[in-house]
């Protein structure tokens, strides 16, 4: 398990990470969300043992690692922190960049733990091939099987699946979401995406201005979120008469729906319609799985509400 302890960090007048408490389990992958600037990225370097905090601790297994300022080379070696940079060397295969980190190990297991790597990737095909060979996505995919190679205890993702099409990336997600498990690694990710956060973290840490603003599962963030800024964040949302929020699935179409509305554009998504009304409160954002006319007027009524605390 990794823990911080009030940690804080400051860059000039520009930035502070106020004091944040976390704890990331042993199996489990844990998500980090918020807009540009909130100190998402900030938090995986300090957790990684990158940067010097102005105050508090972080602590592996209940001991404490060593800041930058107390050792000669920062980080932990049971620590591993994948980011978007390409860090692969250039003139090795992708077999031997992954090997590497497993130099001091004998030759059989690193062959064996190379090969159970790529089969869980889908890196097989990719071994024997240079890094200039490879596409964005595919080096994001090694860089993750290098830092996995040597069983760390804690793997940091910034970003993890930006480079990565949407059929490699589901398919990355649950592969990795099942090494986490298996290896019992304690995970943290952060991203951008909403929909890469629900598909593979149990919880979400939801970041604003370097504060905390919710920790919770990913299911009491999204039904349950504490202000409207994280329930933008993790989802469309309407606003109906004074402070009442709901979903777009929230709202269900019925002839005998209290209320009404003009449907101003449809939008085929594959498994359903995204809907926009047009209603006496403003415009509506709805989901049907049956296609809607346009222009024409439905009653609806609403499941449920947000209620922030």
């Amino acid at each position: 398990m990794l823990r911080s302890q009030k940690l804080t960090y400051s860059y000039g007048d520009t930035f502070s990470l106020k004091p944040v408490s976390l704890r990331l389990n042993h199996g489990e992958i844990t998500g980090i969300i918020g807009h540009s600037g909130s100190g998402k990225s900030t938090l995986l370097h300090l957790l990684a043992g990158l940067k010097e905090p102005a105050s508090g601790q972080i602590l592996l297994n209940g001991e404490p690692i060593l800041t930058p300022s107390k050792k000669l080379v920062p980080g932990h070696e049971k620590i591993k922190l994948v980011t978007q940079q390409n860090t692969l060397f250039p003139h090795i295969s992708i077999a031997e960049n992954i090997a590497y980190e497993l130099r001091y190990y004998e030759k059989g297991y690193q062959k064996t733990r190379v090969n159970a790597l790529a089969r869980a990737l889908n890196l097989r095909p990719l071994l024997g091939k240079l890094p200039r060979e490879l596409s964005g996505g595919e080096i994001q995919r090694v860089m993750i099987a290098r830092a996995l190679a040597d069983e760390p205890l804690v793997l940091l993702l910034d970003e993890p699946m930006a480079n990565l099409d949407r059929i490699h990336k589901k398919k990355i997600m649950l592969s990795l979401a099942e090494v986490v498990r298996q290896e019992q690694i304690a995970c943290a990710m952060v991203t951008h995406d909403i929909y890469d956060a629900f598909g593979m973290a149990g919880r979400l840490v939801i970041m604003d201005r370097g504060r905390i603003l919710q920790n919770a599962t990913s299911e009491d963030i999204y039904f349950r979120p504490r202000n409207r800024y994280v329930a933008e964040l993790t989802g469309e949302v309407n606003e109906w008469e004074a402070g009442h929020f709901f979903r777009p699935e929230a709202v269900v179409f019925s002839p005998e729906g209290p209320w009404e509305g003009t449907v101003r554009a449809v939008v085929f998504q594959g498994s359903h319609y995204d809907i926009v009304l047009d209603t006496a409160n403003g415009p509506v954002s709805a989901r049907s799985e049956e296609r809607l006319e346009n222009g024409k007027r439905y009653t609806f009524g609403i499941r449920s509400f947000i209620h922030f605390d």
